[in-house]
């Protein structure tokens, strides 16, 4: 319980904007290392019609709604979260911003914000990051991290769609998350197509 309120916190954190300055060039990560392996075989699709997507998780995860203030004014952060003993988890989130912020802002900038306060608050360091798209259409921004405070490994996924931001991410405290699991993961996210797309 003590792992999932961590997890809850930090995402809520990681919802409000900032604009930090950041300028850093991150090496190749080997991922080859492990102490224990997940069972891609156990991982279920989950689907959220509220969020307008699905994955594969562990298992049905935790919903957790919160409503934070930001200088934007309220934003609500739904969150669905998976752990495993204390020593894992997988968590997905979507929060909605003011249209009118996304259309005139700069979006580069709020998915870095989004990172430099993930950081932040794990006190962690980023070993690798890269741009990403989703759909080859929707900007988004995934970084490896990891932090020796609490000895944990990261992985981080940002995307904006329209004026949704979606943060998918994996935590391990066991040891490095492999390449195999992180797209087991991250590689099953999908958009529900809306009626207007089909």
């Amino acid at each position: 319980m003590k792992f999932l309120s961590f997890f809850l916190l930090l995402t809520i954190i990681s919802c409000e904007t900032a604009e930090p300055e950041v300028n850093l060039s991150y090496p190749e990560v080997d991922s080859s290392i492990k102490k224990e392996t997940i069972d891609s075989n156990t991982l279920k699709l989950f689907t959220s019609i509220e969020g307008e997507f699905s994955i594969h998780m562990p298992s049905k995860p935790i919903k957790d709604i919160h409503t934070t203030s930001s200088e934007i004014g309220e934003i609500k952060l739904t969150q669905y979260i998976h752990s495993k003993n204390n020593t894992q988890a997988w968590l997905v989130s979507h929060s909605d911003y003011p249209p009118k912020m996304i259309q005139i802002g700069n979006n580069t900038k709020l998915l870095s914000g989004i990172k430099y306060r993930v950081l932040k608050s794990l006190g962690a360091k980023t070993i690798f990051e890269h741009n990403i798209k989703l759909k080859e259409k929707y900007n988004g921004l995934a970084f490896v991290a990891h932090t020796d405070k609490k000895n944990m490994d990261i992985i981080y996924q940002i995307y904006l769609v329209n004026h949704r931001v979606y943060q998918l991410s994996m935590y391990s405290s066991i040891g490095p998350i492999t390449k195999k699991d992180s797209l087991d993961f991250f590689g099953s996210f999908k958009l529900l197509a809306k009626k207007q797309d089909l």
